[in-house]
C-alpha cells in the first residue's frame, strides 16, 4: 500500500513537471528582427498581465505592482517596446510600433505560459496596443481567440485627432472594431474624464463589454509622473489593488489568487 501511495506520488510529481512551462526568456525575439527586452514577475495563477508602458514609460510603481501581484499568483510581463525600437519616451513615439509586434508578442505569451493574456496600458500607448490585439483577433484560431480574456487601460488615448473644445471626440476606427471585455480607470482631474461615457459607447459598437471607475484627485499619467502630487502618489501605491479589482470585473471566472 505505501509503495503504490508512492508511485502514484511520484507519477504525479513527473506528470506536473512535464506540463510546467519555463520561466520566461529576458528577450522577445520577433519574425522580423526586432529583439524586445521582457521584464517578468512569474506566478502559479492562470493569467498574465502583458503590461506595456504608455507614453511616459516605465515607473517604479509598475515594478512594484508587478512583484506584490505575482505573491497573489498573477504573473506580469513588461515589455519594453520603446527601448526595441531605440525611440525616445515620447507620446509620438508610441505611433512608431507596429501592431503586428504587439500580435506577435499576444502570440508568444500565449504559447509560452498557456494562461490567460490580459492586456495592461495607458495613455497614447493604448491605441497601438488595441490595434495589436484586434489583429491578432484576426488570424487566431476559434480555440486560441479566448486566451486573450480582456484589457485593462489607464486614462486611455483613442482620438483619431485630438479633441477641440465643443467639438465631438472621434476615434481611430479600431475602438469601434475591437471586441474584448475591457476596464477603464480615468483621472478625475484629466480632460478624458469628460468624453468617457462617449469612448464606453464608442467601444461597444464592436461588441466590446467596458466597464470603468474614476479615480479621486489624480489626473492622468498619475503612477508615471514626475511632479506627482501626494494624492497622485497614494493612487499609484495602490496599484495592485486597482489591478485585482479590474481583473474581476473582466474575466466571467476570476483567477484563484494565492492568499
Amino acid at each position: 500500500m505505501v509503495l503504490s501511495r508512492l508511485y502514484a506520488l511520484g507519477l504525479a510529481l513527473l506528470l506536473s513537471m512535464g506540463t510546467a512551462h519555463a520561466a520566461p526568456p529576458p528577450t522577445l525575439s520577433l519574425s522580423n528582427g526586432t529583439e524586445v527586452h521582457l521584464r517578468s514577475y512569474p506566478a502559479q495563477g492562470d493569467t498574465v498581465l502583458l503590461w506595456f508602458a504608455c507614453d511616459e514609460g516605465h515607473s517604479i510603481h509598475e515594478t512594484r505592482a508587478a512583484q506584490a501581484l505575482a505573491e497573489k499568483g498573477i504573473e506580469t510581463w513588461l515589455p519594453d517596446m520603446l527601448d526595441a525600437h531605440f525611440l525616445p519616451i515620447l507620446p509620438s513615439s508610441l505611433k512608431e510600433i507596429p501592431p503586428a509586434e504587439i500580435s506577435e508578442i499576444i502570440g508568444l505569451a500565449i504559447k509560452h505560459t498557456g494562461k490567460k493574456i490580459v492586456l495592461v496600458v495607458g495613455g497614447h500607448g493604448a491605441l497601438p496596443i488595441l490595434e495589436g490585439a484586434h489583429a491578432w483577433q484576426g488570424q487566431a484560431s476559434s480555440a486560441t481567440r479566448p486566451s486573450l480574456a480582456g484589457a485593462i487601460l489607464f486614462y486611455p488615448d483613442l482620438y483619431s485627432v485630438p479633441p477641440a473644445p465643443g467639438v465631438e471626440a472621434e476615434y481611430h476606427p479600431v475602438v469601434t472594431q475591437i471586441k474584448l471585455p475591457m476596464f477603464i480607470y480615468q483621472g478625475q482631474l484629466s480632460p478624458g474624464r469628460w468624453w468617457l461615457e462617449h469612448l464606453k459607447v464608442a467601444l461597444s459598437q464592436g461588441g466590446s463589454q467596458v466597464q470603468s471607475l474614476v479615480l479621486p484627485k489624480v489626473r492622468s499619467h498619475f503612477y508615471v509622473r514626475p511632479d506627482a502630487t501626494p494624492d497622485e502618489n497614494a493612487m499609484a501605491a495602490r496599484l495592485p489593488e486597482l489591478m485585482l479589482d479590474a481583473l474581476k470585473r473582466i474575466e466571467p471566472n476570476p483567477l484563484e489568487a494565492q492568499p
